[in-house]
């Protein structure tokens, strides 16, 4: 007997509960659960069988909002990712991107494009959320060729990949959760032509006092960045730019504040849907 719906679990900050009833509203569930966990909570989305192609969108969407220890149920993460990925289609993002999903089998695209093979995993940034793709619009009008780049909470590793692609001279990425510094690292090595990059497990305290870069990248929410933006802006070189995404737009004002008594100043914004991003300077 088939179970009748899919279950996605996770841990949120307690803060994230308003965007999370937000988020549902968009999303193929049939309901959530949320239990109070100090200052988070456990969370259950239910999902419907059929709806199996639903999920990594759902994972990535939650761990937009800060969720630790994702999780699936009653499907083996196997199954789900399978039956995804038997689907999932390539994409073009904004002019310059081609997003593959399938590795083993890649679709070259029909124009000129930065072509990027980035299997869906659990590791946040398949090129599906809004706010990667933010990021990858952004990096169009930037100058990227050339530059120092640091990719703050790599996930997949597909901002790092696209800065490299566009001519980054040395890219860094590094990522808090060991298990999805292994999956960038896979990611690297799957792509169509070699793009190096450079992978750590851990935060900014392991770079060098004196490393600049003349682009720092930071898909990952204000409650997580936040706390980074002292030691970002000291690694950010003389008129380089930091890029914020993983906000959702009703952030963007309390965002814009924050980065203003950090010493930053905004010089671009993108939005998409309910998202959005900002390249900022140091003042």
């Amino acid at each position: 007997m088939s179970t009748p719906y899919l279950t996605v679990t996770c841990r949120l900050p307690a803060g994230a509960e308003e965007q999370l009833a937000s988020a549902l509203e968009r999303w193929p569930v049939l309901g959530c659960q949320v239990e109070s966990a100090g200052r988070e909570v456990d969370v259950t989305v239910f999902i419907e069988a059929r709806q199996v192609g639903a999920v990594p969108g759902v994972c990535e969407g939650l761990m937009a909002l800060g969720a630790k220890e994702l999780g699936t149920g009653h499907f083996a993460e196997k199954d789900w990712l399978a039956e995804y990925r038997r689907h999932a289609q390539p994409r073009a993002i904004g002019n310059l991107f081609w997003i593959d999903p399938h590795p083993n089998a890649p679709t070259p695209p029909a124009e000129e494009r930065v072509h990027l093979t980035v299997e869906p995993r659990q590791a946040f940034g398949s090129g599906s959320h809004e706010s990667t793709q933010l990021v990858l619009l952004l990096l169009e009008d930037l100058p990227v060729a050339g530059q120092r780049v640091l990719d703050v909470g790599t996930g997949s590793g597909i901002l790092a990949l696209a800065a490299r692609a566009l001519g980054a001279s040395h890219v860094i990425g590094f990522d808090i959760d060991l298990e999805a510094v292994c999956i960038a690292h896979q990611t690297v090595a799957s792509q169509p032509q070699q793009l190096p990059v450079s992978l750590f497990a851990g935060s900014t305290p392991a770079l060098r006092p004196r490393a600049l870069f003349d682009l720092v990248l930071a898909n990952v929410i204000p409650l997580e960045v936040g706390p980074l933006l002292a030691d970002l802006k000291r690694l950010l070189a003389p008129d380089g730019y930091l890029v914020l995404s993983g906000l959702r737009a009703d952030q963007r004002a309390a965002v814009e504040v924050e980065l203003a008594d950090c010493g930053f100043a905004v010089r671009r914004t993108r939005e998409l849907q309910e998202w959005a991003a900002l390249a900022c300077t140091a003042r």
